[in-house]
This record gives C-alpha cells, structure tokens and sequence, in this order.
C-alpha cells in the first residue's frame, strides 16, 4: 500500500490513483456520448464512472493508515478496530470498485448486444467477466489477507485487468466512430494491397 500514512511519499501514489480514477470517468463520460437512452445503454458507463470515483476517494479522501498486507502489528489493530475511520473507508471504497467494475462487464455486453458496430464483443465481455470472477476470486481466496502472502501482487494483476477493459472500451470507441466509413475503407485498401502484393511474388516465382 504504497499510499498508506506512514509511507514514504503517500502523496505521489495517491495523485496517481485519482488520475487513474478520473481516467475511468472520462471513459463513461464517451461511452455514454456514444449511446445514452435507458437503462441498457447508461447502466454499464455508470458503473465504470462509479469505478473511478471509487479510486479516487481511496487516494486522498479515503487512505489507509498503515500497510496492512505487510505489517503485522498493523493487521491486528486493524482487527481490533484501533484505526480510523478513513482506513476502513479504504478496504470498502477498494472492494465497492472491483465490485462495480466486474458489473460493468456484463452492463456493457447487455449494451452492444446487437449492436453490429461492436460485432461479436458481448459474447467476448460475458467470457471475460466469467473468467474474471473464476481467476481473480480464486486467486484472492487463495492468497488470503496475511502479510506474508500475495495479496499485493494479486491486487495489482487486478488493477492492470480493470485499466485493460477501459482501455479496450476506449479502442472500440475509436474504432466505431471513425466518420464516413474510413476505417471500411482503410481496411479494404489494406486488403487490396496484401492481394498484389502477393499476385507480385507470384509472378516473380513463374519468372524466376
């Protein structure tokens, strides 16, 4: 818990996560200026904004007092209730975003559902989320919350999944919006290019 109070330099890990967070924010904010109307369509940016303002009420509003995943003194008082409020307030605001994000997964393949810009992404999404919740719970369980174990790396392997699933909304964004077909076009160029590049080495292979 690099942004714990009795860390080095708090201040830096948390700025970090606040912009982390409002990254995830922004993201919703496009998604939903993609499609806005009802339930279906502004359920899944809603939890990915809720994701992100979790992680910035973990930074400075919110941070923990001690390392707890590496301190054992500071694992028992935290057992005995001996710390503050906004220590607490860090494990539940933590657990409320890994929560509404894993949602979001399932919200935003109930969103393109049908959806032919996105293709077939909903089926990929409920797989993501279905393997999301097998490999991250287990590896959760299985680390435990001592301080000897992996619970730090376990956490981290989980942030990097949750920044990768809002990095992959924002590709797709960009990927569906291109105007006037462009990327249709660019992409049947590219195709037709591959096609005389290959009929040249063709005909480079009968006169040879």
């Amino acid at each position: 818990m690099l942004g714990a109070r009795d860390a080095a330099h708090p201040w830096l890990f948390d700025l970090a996560v606040a912009i982390w967070g409002a990254s995830f924010i922004c993201a919703a904010a496009a998604l939903l200026l993609d499609r806005s109307r009802g339930l279906r369509n502004w359920l899944g940016p809603a939890l990915i904004a809720l994701t992100g303002l979790a992680q910035i009420l973990d930074g400075f509003p919110f941070p923990a007092d001690c390392r707890w995943t590496m301190d054992a003194t500071c694992r028992a008082r935290e057992s005995a209730g001996e710390l503050s409020w906004q220590h607490y307030a860090h494990g539940l605001t933590y657990f409320f975003g890994a929560a509404v994000l894993l949602l979001s997964v399932f919200a935003i393949a109930w969103r393109v559902h049908g959806d032919e810009r996105w293709g077939r992404f909903d089926r990929f999404a409920i797989w993501a989320g279905g393997l999301a919740i097998v490999i991250f719970g287990g590896l959760f369980f299985l680390a435990g919350n001592d301080p000897d174990g992996d619970y730090g790396l376990i956490q981290r392997l989980a942030l990097a999944a949750g920044g990768g699933w809002v990095l992959l909304l924002c590709c797709g964004l960009l990927l569906i919006d291109e105007p006037d077909g462009r990327l249709a076009a660019r992409a049947a160029d590219g195709r037709r290019r591959l096609a005389g590049f290959a009929s040249r080495r063709r005909g480079l292979g009968r006169t040879g």
